[in-house]
């Protein structure tokens, strides 16, 4: 069963949430998009993550899907996204959803394991399983402030030149997002170092042509913590090969 419902942030901005409900509910699976995307993908045009809503659905998982604020069919200007307020967002979602936090699994892509990262690490969260599409684990070396990121090399400039200081956000990429300053601040602080804890619980699915992501931090951190991370011939979002990605994903929640 699908059912749509919009609940408040702290800001009283409206968080649109999408859940797809089996009759027979195993466990839930909660699912953080990524920065300029939404639920559904990388635009409101696209559907491929409510399919594999529906395939895991179909395979007695709860899933919920929702959009941060600024993103999608949530309210909120995209120039006040940061991640402390991302993650209150999913703080808040998980609320909603009356979610059992020893009984809990997710899905991330990007920006999203970002906000998960924070999330878990602050509630001391070990969920049953974690896979992650193309994560930034390493928010500012490895795309906001990487010149060679096409996402971030209009943040770097921003910087440089001082219209990021002076407007408070930098203009990125072909959405003309607006990305906060605050943002950057924020990212100084976060350690995805929770992970390594977790480690036999983390899936990882990376593109071989991303262009959004310098790849080697994630390749370094999985290296190190034992964490699979398996190459997709896909660009960022591993839309090319989203099916091959579906699959590894069902498998590995159904991985006992």
């Amino acid at each position: 069963m699908k059912k749509e419902l919009s609940i408040l942030n702290k800001e009283n901005e409206k968080i649109f949430i999408e859940t797809y409900t089996p009759s027979n509910i195993k466990s839930t699976i909660v699912f953080c998009h990524g920065i300029t995307g939404c639920r559904k993908g990388r635009t409101l045009n696209d559907d491929y993550f409510q399919k594999l809503a529906i395939k895991l659905m179909n395979e007695n998982y709860k899933v919920v899907l929702f959009d941060f604020s600024g993103h999608g069919n949530s309210e909120g200007n995209d120039y006040d996204v940061t991640l402390s307020k991302s993650t209150r967002e999913l703080a808040k979602v998980i609320g909603q959803e009356n979610i059992n936090l020893d009984n809990i699994n997710f899905l991330a892509f990007s920006y999203g394991a970002t906000v998960l990262s924070n999330y878990i690490s602050k509630n001391n969260i070990i969920p049953n399983h974690v896979v992650l599409y193309s994560p930034c684990l390493y928010p500012l070396e490895s795309c906001f402030l990487n010149s060679k990121s096409i996402f971030g090399k209009d943040i770097v400039k921003a910087n440089q030149d001082g219209s990021l200081k002076e407007k408070g956000y930098a203009i990125v990429g072909a959405k003309n997002f607006r990305f906060s300053g605050k943002m950057l601040n924020e990212c100084q602080e976060f350690n995805s170092d929770y992970l390594k804890g977790i480690s036999n619980k983390i899936l990882c699915l990376s593109g071989t042509q991303d262009v959004i992501l310098d790849t080697t931090y994630n390749d370094e951190f999985c290296q190190k913590n034992n964490i699979t991370n398996i190459y997709l011939n896909a660009s960022h979002s591993l839309y090319e090969e989203i099916e091959t990605a579906f699959k590894y994903t069902i498998d590995f929640f159904n991985k006992e």
